[in-house]
């Protein structure tokens, strides 16, 4: 395996396996196994892989609720700077 990536398609791949793999290896039961400095890490990005996938909300909200709050919040930063 070169160390240079040919095309974007090919980092995105291995990227992607790498993650799987340190996915692979985080799980609970291999916990015992890694020293505690590791396995606090490993077990934290175990956790966190999970609850991205658990979140029920769609991750579009995540992008629009900003951007319709956006026009009150920068009213009310204006609003507040007049007042001072």
């Amino acid at each position: 395996m070169r160390l240079s990536l040919a095309s974007p398609l090919s980092a995105l791949m291995k990227s992607a396996v790498l993650m799987a793999v340190f996915y692979a290896l985080s799980v609970p039961a291999l916990a015992p196994l890694r020293p505690e400095a590791i396995d606090i890490p490993m077990s934290r990005y175990h956790d966190a892989v999970n609850a991205v996938f658990r979140d029920t909300s769609p991750s579009l909200v995540a992008v629009t609720d900003p951007l319709r709050m956006a026009p009150r919040q920068l009213r009310s930063r204006f609003d507040g700077a007049l007042r001072k």
